[in-house]
């Protein structure tokens, strides 16, 4: 059986916990976590974006932000834009490890990004599919035997 949805979940969260340039990881609705909340910078958030269903496969799509914070007049944002897009490609390396049970795609969009509120920030934003094995065998489903 492949992975659930929680597990790759937790393996993702786990890319983002033990990379020692990110302080604060979240799986969830990026913006209403960044409206709500308390976040350490440089932070990843990601979220699922939606599935498909194939014959012999399930595909998960993501979205992974890498942010951190600009100080007005001290920061620049093409120095935080580029130290993001190396944080994003580390992340892009640890999806596409084949010891993991899932195909990373291959093409994966990189878009840029500011925002001033709740905070100034840039950062990256990474759009990826994720493809496992999914046999859709009507054996594996729980029934009373009907």
């Amino acid at each position: 059986m492949g992975l659930t949805l929680n597990q790759i979940v937790k393996q993702i969260t786990t890319f983002g916990n033990n990379h020692e340039q990110i302080k604060f990881v979240y799986f969830g609705d990026v913006w209403e976590r960044l409206s709500n909340g308390e976040v350490t910078y440089p932070a990843m958030f990601f979220s699922l974006v939606d599935a498909q269903i194939l014959t012999k496969q399930i595909q998960y799509n993501f979205s992974i932000y890498v942010m951190d914070r600009m100080l007005m007049e001290e920061t620049n944002e093409t120095e935080v834009l580029s130290d993001m897009t190396l944080v994003g490609q580390d992340m892009v390396a640890k999806l596409r490890d084949p010891q993991y049970n899932w195909i990373a795609s291959d093409n994966m969009t990189l878009s840029f990004y500011t925002e001033s509120d709740p905070d100034y920030l840039a950062g990256v934003k990474i759009d990826f599919t994720l493809t496992l094995s999914s046999l859709n065998d009507t054996c594996q489903i729980p029934t009373n035997g009907i």
